[in-house]
């Protein structure tokens, strides 16, 4: 078994997966909102991330990748742990997913507390 610094992206969220495989839906809806609240509120975005890691095209282009593989395959995911994992946390769409995911476990806090600290933990 590998140790946490040893997996990578694809393997934690394949653990979180597997582990929570109820809470894949509600993070996918997450997921959309997210990239929905992005193309609608596009400017201010831009705004924000003028001192940001990368630019805000960038980040744009990982939310319209996730919104697609959404659309696509969303409602496969939540039973296919492969296809939600190779579709969202690989290579840099990663950086993209694991922000949402963050995003997504602080408001299940106290529903699900489990599952807060297992993305804590992870990522």
């Amino acid at each position: 078994m590998k140790t946490l610094k040893q997996l990578t992206n694809v393997e934690k969220a394949g653990i979180l997966h597997s582990w929570f495989p109820d809470e894949v839906s509600a993070f996918l809806e997450t997921m959309k909102g997210i990239c929905n609240m992005i193309t609608e509120n596009e400017e201010e975005y831009r705004q924000k991330s003028q001192d940001g890691l990368f630019g805000f095209d960038f980040w744009k282009q990982l939310a319209g990748q996730a919104k697609k593989a959404i659309t696509q395959y969303g409602s496969k995911m939540p039973k296919n742990r492969r296809l939600f994992t190779d579709q969202l946390f690989d290579g840099y769409q990663a950086l993209f997913s694991v922000h949402c995911l963050t995003e997504h476990a602080k408001t299940r806090q106290l529903e699900n507390r489990k599952f807060f600290l297992a993305v804590e933990l992870l990522f």
